[in-house]
């Protein structure tokens, strides 16, 4: 009965996604009017973050297959930044594949000074992005910015410049918006991305004053990591010890994207989207009951997505994130290192092509 129960409640709750089609892809990156059309590629990206260019044959082969139509780049490799040849080389693989961009330029250092519970949930999460070593220069921002754009300027969808959690890393909304002004005189057409997560959760009215404010992005990336850190916000999770690790998943779920829903995302503008990052991720050696099962991916992704869309503003923005694709270089694992996480995504990408087909999920 339990079994069942449980399928009922799946497709409910993948009900609330089948109005994304693979119409979705549109007709590849040749097919979009960068001024027209960014927010629309936005509200049905699928994109899945990874440290370098996902370019061994079988690997982009199996990333397209799970549904991923965007990819994220960075402007620097292993703390170096990279050549133009390198980005020349990196932004035609992508128009090759029919992939958009989403780019990350870090320019924020972490902050030493950050108090015993930030630097705990510092240690314990991996960063969206790498940090930089110092605060970047404008001129460098603007050089590199318009280097990008000269390769990819119809592929990129837009820029983010904070690593992780805006509350984390302390960079107050007077410096987001700095950033974006930076990013529209350079790139006007590009989207600039704002960045919240765990964090924000508990954080009181000054703060929020402080590092959030929608005018300073476009769009809002909030991160979800509820194995990871899910205790930050008083609710640690641990599917093992768990007598009902998939009511417990949901509950984290509801209760976290109800907050962040109050506290934030209610109070962006018309227009502005809010992609979702999920969880796909574990560290070598993580205690097996934070490792996300397959049933904790397709939960986050459909719960998750189906709270977003509940937001007025949000109801037809389908977009949808992951962290990570691969972790090998990081000591983590991602979905590259499991092909179950793999079959996951890709049936959450997929989940109105499969209803069509008849297919029953059960996560």
């Amino acid at each position: 009965m339990r079994e069942g129960r449980h399928t009922a409640l799946a497709l409910a709750v993948l009900l609330g996604w089948a109005h994304v089609s693979m119409a979705a892809r549109l007709d590849g990156p040749a097919a979009v009017d960068p001024r027209v059309e960014r927010r629309a590629w936005l509200e049905h990206m699928r994109v899945a973050a990874s440290d370098r260019l996902i370019e061994q044959p079988e690997e982009i082969a199996a990333y397209l297959a799970a549904g991923f139509n965007t990819i994220v780049l960075y402007d620097t490799e292993d703390g170096l930044l990279k050549s133009e040849d390198r980005i020349a080389f990196e932004t035609a693989f992508a128009r090759e594949h029919e992939l958009h961009i989403l780019l990350g330029k870090a320019t924020e250092p972490y902050d030493s000074a950050m108090g015993r519970i930030r630097t705990t949930a510092l240690r314990a999460r991996h960063p969206l992005a790498v940090p930089a070593a110092a605060r970047v220069s404008d001129d460098e921002i603007r050089e590199r910015l318009a280097l990008w754009d000269r390769y990819a300027h119809d592929l990129i969808v837009g820029v983010f410049f904070l690593h992780d959690d805006a509350f984390l890393i302390h960079v107050t909304a007077a410096r987001q918006r700095y950033l974006y002004q930076l990013a529209h005189e350079t790139v006007p057409d590009w989207a600039v991305f704002g960045m919240i997560g765990e964090m924000g959760f508990d954080a009181s009215a000054d703060d929020v004053a402080l590092y959030f404010d929608p005018a300073a992005f476009d769009h809002l990336i909030v991160l979800m990591y509820p194995l990871n850190i899910g205790e930050l916000t008083g609710e640690g999770l641990d599917n093992v010890a768990s007598t009902d690790p998939d009511d417990d998943m949901r509950r984290y779920i509801q209760r976290y994207l109800t907050r962040m829903r109050e506290k934030f995302m209610a109070r962006l503008n018309g227009g502005q989207r809010v992609i979702l990052v999920i969880q796909a991720f574990a560290y070598d050696g993580e205690p097996s009951g934070h490792v996300p099962r397959s049933a904790d991916i397709m939960i986050e992704a459909t719960l998750g997505g189906q709270m977003v869309r509940s937001t007025p503003g949000q109801e037809r923005n389908g977009a949808l994130a992951y962290f990570l694709w691969d972790g090998a270089r990081s000591g983590m694992s991602g979905l590259w290192q499991r092909p179950d996480w793999i079959e996951t995504a890709e049936a959450a990408n997929r989940i109105d092509e499969l209803m069509m087909q008849g297919v029953g999920l059960n996560p």
